[in-house]
């Protein structure tokens, strides 16, 4: 009997931290990359989604890189309470085809000519002051980077 009941309270468990899992992905609201390389005053939804899912988890701090009036490079940090899982599965779910295999995090989509890395704060970004350890980091850069605003 209590193996049964072991068994059922694992099951239940297990079903409960998947569905979770799920639920939070979908809630990563990431940058919207038709900014990159646009110089008119039609370029003004930040976000991918119009209309996040219920409880949005939005970065804590966005920062934008322009040439002029054309933006090249955007950094959305999320806080460390985000994990990098749910992050790097909200990016695979939009731009897994073009993930880049290897030990870091890299999409670089060649369609829309632009490129995406994921990272991790460390303690040593932390005495360099770049953030506090644990902090995520998405950083969308256009192919060529400043030199992108110049070609069509």
């Amino acid at each position: 009997m209590k193996r049964v009941f072991a068994a059922v309270v694992l099951m239940l468990g297990l079903a409960y931290g998947q569905t979770a899992k799920e639920e939070n992905i979908s809630r990563i609201v990431l940058p919207n990359p038709r900014l990159l390389r646009c110089k008119s005053p039609d370029c003004h939804q930040v976000w991918l989604e119009k209309t996040p899912d219920a409880n949005p988890v939005f970065p804590k701090h966005f920062s934008i890189d322009m040439n002029e009036s054309c933006l090249y490079g955007m950094t959305a940090v999320y806080d460390q309470s985000v994990s990098f899982e749910d992050i790097r599965a909200a990016i695979d779910a939009r731009y897994g085809k073009w993930a880049v295999p290897g030990l870091i995090r890299v999409w670089r989509v060649e369609p829309e000519k632009f490129a995406i890395q994921l990272a991790v704060y460390t303690k040593k970004d932390e005495k360099r002051n770049l953030g506090e350890a644990g902090t995520k980091e998405a950083i969308y850069i256009a192919f060529g980077g400043k030199s992108a605003c110049n070609t069509p």
